[in-house]
């Protein structure tokens, strides 16, 4: 049976950052009506709440070490305060965690309902296999096929202690999967992948546009472009280390999980 919850509750806590900056600074790619489409998506269109109380904690820490510098356990690739959008029904999800050691992690996909502000637990991994690597985490998800139209909130937590789960890391991010047929035209038009990009990039899309660009090893451009996204989620935090994080994000190792 799906779970119910309010957003007042513990699967729809409070993310890490305030508000990040969701147009990308790559200009060659990014149009002015571009810019203008995604600040009115922001404003008129305002996710329920994604912060919580987790933004000070320094995550989990063993005796011999402790978390990088300051920076957060936990950060996720995507924006805080506004709607995330995506074509894909299975999109992919990323996070950061800057601690070395291997924790018991936990995802929770919930299908928003800004009608009666309520949300359905529609997806939740937290088996014995599902721990965390340091670096950029990708997670893709075989199921469940998400509704076009729909409005998500995702969740990942870091289990440091399962006897006090109210001081285990997490955060939480709002998504939109959208239709666009006019795009969906142009991007059966080419199979470059950098054109691809660019496409998403224009159209707003922040989980393809990602998707993309964190996979892309060869093309220089592509390397800017997620570069570009890295550094957005970087100057988003309020941590005042966002050189540090920026630094830690470029260089980081990628895991892909698959569900």
């Amino acid at each position: 049976m799906a779970q119910i919850l309010r957003p007042s509750q513990k699967g729809l806590r409070k993310s890490l950052f305030t508000s990040i900056d969701i147009a990308l600074s790559l200009l060659l790619l990014i149009p002015t009506t571009a810019l203008a489409d995604w600040n009115n998506n922001s404003s008129n269109d305002p996710p329920p709440q994604t912060t919580g109380t987790s933004g000070g904690s320094r995550g989990c820490e063993t005796k011999s070490e402790t978390s990088l510098s300051s920076i957060p356990a936990l950060i996720l690739l995507a924006p805080s305060q506004i709607y995330g959008q995506t074509l894909a029904t299975r999109p992919t999800f990323a996070w950061f965690i800057s601690n070395s050691a291997s924790w018991q992690m936990e995802f929770r996909l919930y299908q928003y309902d800004p009608a009666s502000k309520q949300s359905k637990l529609v997806k939740e991994i937290k088996d014995k296999n599902f721990k965390s690597s340091p670096g950029i985490m990708m997670l893709s998800l075989s199921s469940p096929e998400l509704l076009v139209g729909g409005r998500y909130l995702w969740q990942v937590e870091l289990v440091c202690d399962a006897n006090r789960p109210s001081g285990n890391p997490f955060a939480t991010a709002a998504m939109k999967v959208v239709l666009k047929p006019d795009l969906n035209k142009r991007l059966s038009q080419t199979n470059n992948v950098l054109n691809k990009a660019i496409l998403y990039n224009q159209a707003d899309l922040w989980y393809n546009t990602l998707g993309i660009a964190l996979i892309s090893k060869d093309e220089p451009k592509l390397r800017e472009l997620k570069i570009s996204l890295l550094e957005q989620v970087a100057n988003g935090s309020e941590t005042g280390l966002e050189e540090q994080i920026k630094v830690e994000l470029t260089k980081s190792a990628i895991h892909q999980l698959q569900r």
